[in-house]
């Protein structure tokens, strides 16, 4: 199995390093890719007072989704790893914000 690698990816403006398996690095970079442009989208559509708004409404609607559609059992993992991820970087942003 590869060790994982040390990679930054940029979200709303800010960098963040993490850690992933050498498979996983392009899908984590197109992972952002979409988050940054939804976060545009909700910029062009929304009055908010800072990119924590952005990020807080973007957050928002994700959850709201998975809610609504529940993955499948196939993709379980997917759903695991994207909230592992997703938590890490929430973790990041309030260790900035403090």
């Amino acid at each position: 199995m590869s060790e994982p690698i040390a990679i930054h990816i940029k979200i709303a403006d800010r960098n963040y390093p993490l850690k992933v398996k050498p498979a996983d690095e392009n899908k984590v970079k197109q992972a952002a890719e979409q988050i940054n442009l939804h976060i545009k989208d909700l910029m062009q559509k929304y009055d908010g007072r800072d990119m924590q708004d952005y990020m807080a409404m973007f957050i928002m609607l994700q959850m709201n989704n998975a809610l609504q559609n529940p993955f499948d059992a196939t993709q379980q993992p997917i759903q695991l790893d994207f909230k592992n991820q997703l938590h890490q970087i929430v973790g990041s942003l309030d260790d900035l914000l403090k």
